[in-house]
């Protein structure tokens, strides 16, 4: 079972929650794929993906167990069959040396099979509720590569406003360990009193 600190959250498809066994197979095949890897920063030094799948699970179990807690993460899995499709987070980058890498960013990654079928969105719109329900968060932000169109669409749905490009490696702090052809991103943000969590599925347990 998932750990108990960890919170579930159900959606009318998905289900946000905690690692399980098994789950690193399913995750390492989501973060090889070539198709994902072409939004995503690369590590300069990058572990074998099946260890990088492992501490990336770890990493959801040991956020939720910091106090006070500063960030949030689950893996979504579809309620029918129960597979692994993806994960989101969001937390503040500690590390970062801009003003705005104090709001906590928010972000996912979806296996290539799951894009456009309304997920990440479905997903998003429930964790950022429940960030907006449990944190004294005045927004969440988010970066995207300039080129991904589709994330951006995700954003604008869900009433994030574009605020222009930033430096990622400002932002982030990441410098040292992760690699980019251009670390210039788009940045967006999201007031807490522009959310709209609408009428949704939406129920907690744990």
């Amino acid at each position: 079972m998932a750990s108990r600190l960890i919170p579930e959250i159900e959606t009318e498809r998905l289900l946000l929650r905690g690692p399980l066994p098994g789950d690193v197979d399913a995750w390492a095949a989501i973060i090889s794929d070539p198709d994902v890897q072409q939004y995503l920063p690369q590590f300069r030094s990058p572990p074998p993906i099946h260890e990088r799948a492992e501490r990336g699970l770890n990493a959801i179990r040991t956020g939720w167990e910091q106090t006070p807690l500063t960030g949030i993460s689950w893996l979504v899995a579809l309620k029918d069959g129960g597979r692994l499709i993806g994960r989101l987070s969001a937390a503040p980058n500690s590390a970062g040396k801009m003003e705005r890498s104090a709001d906590p960013e928010f972000a996912y990654i979806y296996g290539q099979a799951y894009w456009g079928r309304g997920y990440a969105t479905e997903a998003a719109r429930a964790a950022i509720r429940y960030s907006f329900d449990h944190f004294n968060w005045p927004r969440v932000v988010a970066a995207t590569l300039p080129g991904n169109a589709a994330s951006q669409r995700v954003l604008g749905r869900l009433g994030f406003i574009a605020e222009g490009d930033v430096d990622y490696y400002e932002l982030s702090g990441a410098e040292e360990t992760i690699m980019m052809v251009d670390p210039i991103v788009s940045f967006f943000s999201l007031a807490r009193e522009r959310f709209d969590p609408g009428d949704a599925v939406y129920r907690v347990r744990g």
